[in-house]
């Protein structure tokens, strides 16, 4: 009985302290935490579904905090994707300090951008980031430069999604991870939309598209599509 009413106890004051926070308080308030938008969640999970039969990992290049890993990876757990393919690999890669000095200053100097708008994503550290996915044993990490990864290490490669920003090692990494993807597999390129300060991603992926007869989509408002037929 003691129990039963130490239980409710602290169950009630758990209630009545939500109850304070969400209606008096902004902390309540509902948030979306991913950068992408939700037609490309969607698209993500459809896609990895789609290509469940087909042998080969998904790879994330540039994983931020890893919101989207988190996405991606509570869908291959909840789904028992290990006991479908037992070799299955979930890879991310990332510098896990920012952007590389060579990109940073091709945007400057040849693309016109403003260093100072430039700058971001410091706040990253490779052993915290392996530290909160730790959980999940598909997952490995490369803390790596995405333009001079040796993506054929990991092939075949069924799914990709990149999101680097930058045109340098947007362009150089969609020619590194084309040729190691599965027939019919899919690469997602985030930031796919002109005029703006991270348009880098808009360019490379029309030039790579343009320069291998590659039919362009995009959904939502800035993700580009890449099927290897």
């Amino acid at each position: 009985m003691k129990f039963i009413t130490h239980f409710n106890f602290n169950l009630s004051a758990k209630e009545f302290l939500k109850k304070l926070v969400f209606r008096y308080t902004k902390l309540g308030k509902p948030t979306y935490p991913y950068n992408v938008e939700p037609i490309q969640l969607a698209a993500l999970i459809n896609t990895f579904e789609e290509l469940r039969s087909k042998k080969g990992c998904l790879v994330e290049i540039g994983v931020a905090r890893g919101q989207t890993t988190k996405f991606l990876a509570n869908h291959v757990e909840l789904t028992n994707y290990k006991e479908f393919d037992s070799e299955f690999k979930f890879y991310a890669v990332d510098t896990f300090s920012s952007f590389i000095e060579e990109d940073i200053n091709w945007e400057v100097n040849k693309r016109g951008k403003n260093f100072e708008e430039l700058v971001g994503f410091e706040y990253n550290k490779f052993e915290v980031w392996i530290d909160n996915f730790k959980s999940y044993k598909f997952i490995e990490a490369f803390k790596s430069d995405c333009s001079k990864f040796d993506f054929s290490s990991i092939s075949p490669i069924k799914m990709a999604f990149l999101d680097v920003d930058l045109y340098l090692p947007t362009k150089k990494a969609l020619q590194n991870i084309y040729p190691n993807l599965i027939q019919n597999g899919y690469i997602f390129v985030d930031d796919v939309k002109n005029d703006m300060n991270y348009d880098g991603a808009f360019q490379a992926y029309t030039e790579f598209c343009d320069e291998n007869g590659i039919e362009k989509k995009i959904i939502g408002n800035k993700c580009g599509i890449i099927r290897k037929l």
